[in-house]
């Protein structure tokens, strides 16, 4: 049941796509920080608060501006991974502790489904999708600190 849940919210985001193959976002659109080491870079994150955002993410994507991403806010600390289908995109995967500490990064393959998680042991809260390697090329990365907007969504 929960396959065919999955599939049929992929197959809606798909129908959504507007004329340049990118699914149409009514995601809430919010600013963060990620800071180490006197570096502080902002990324402009859709930010997924739901089960069904959670599971759609950046599926179906062609393009990503650099200075862009996703948040994906989860309502107590999880342990499990994410995955590359439908994903055309190359990303990096900062897994978050509920401090805001980049815990660990894993790249993703496009369209692999391969399960990407953060390490043994290791549970996080947050996650933020970037274009890959956009933590190595702003001198940023694991122990980094994200600051979060007093005005996010609740996680659901």
């Amino acid at each position: 049941m929960i396959n065919i849940v999955l599939a049929f919210v992929a197959f809606l985001s798909f129908v959504a796509c507007d004329g340049n193959d990118a699914p149409a976002s009514t995601l809430p659109v919010r600013q963060v920080t990620v800071e180490a080491g006197g570096v502080s870079e902002k990324l402009t994150v859709e930010v997924a608060a739901t089960d069904a955002q959670r599971g759609q993410g950046l599926m179906y994507r062609q393009t990503l501006a650099d200075d862009a991403g996703m948040l994906f806010l989860f309502p107590s600390d999880v342990t499990t991974g994410f995955w590359m289908k439908n994903t055309y995109l190359p990303l990096s995967i900062a897994y978050i502790g509920a401090d805001g500490r980049v815990l660990a990064i894993k790249d993703g393959t496009p369209l692999d489904e391969t399960v990407l998680s953060p390490g043994p042991g290791i549970t996080y809260r947050n996650v933020i999708e970037v274009n890959q390697g956009w933590f190595e090329r702003k001198g940023l990365g694991v122990g980094s600190v994200v600051r979060l907007p007093a005005d996010l969504p609740a996680a659901q």
